[in-house]
């Protein structure tokens, strides 16, 4: 059985968080920044991390992914670490956020090259996944964790 806690760490080291929507019948994937990445993000990474398998994620409100997600919310993430066999596929429904305090405390001052405005900017939005399920590639074995999703 392998423990949340290796789960977590997937999670909290791996290079990019991998989104896949649904764009009608067409899938879409794309590569979005590691919020859970101390070395890169330390504030939002002790908040991020604290979520357990909540995931946290910043996108344009103008952007493809949004769009498809306000037509079907339900998306999965993928986390992994290739050179160690580990993978971590997670799936539920996504929300389009737009809490100003969310964003200040997700905020990146990178990210002005995209919204100009800082966290402020109303084209700057947070996804939020709390997932309902949990599965996997560990090794050489498959495996399904529960999320423990309140």
């Amino acid at each position: 059985m392998i423990e949340k806690q290796e789960l977590f760490e997937v999670m909290n080291r791996a290079e990019a968080v991998n989104l896949a929507t649904a764009d009608g019948a067409v899938p879409r994937i794309r590569a979005l920044v590691n919020l859970r990445r101390r070395d890169l993000y330390p504030g939002p990474a002790r908040f991020c991390q604290a979520e357990g398998f909540t995931v946290y994620l910043a996108t344009s409100a103008a952007s493809d992914k949004a769009r498809e997600l306000r037509a079907n919310p339900q998306a999965s993430v993928y986390y992994c670490e290739p050179g160690r066999f580990h993978g971590l596929t997670l799936t539920g429904p996504v929300e389009i956020l737009a809490d100003p305090e969310l964003k200040k405390t997700l905020w990146d001052e990178s990210w002005r090259i995209y919204w100009p405005s800082g966290a402020e900017d109303p084209d700057y939005v947070i996804l939020r996944m709390r997932p309902l399920e949990a599965s996997g590639w560990w090794g050489t074995r498959p495996f399904q964790a529960s999320p423990g999703v309140p």
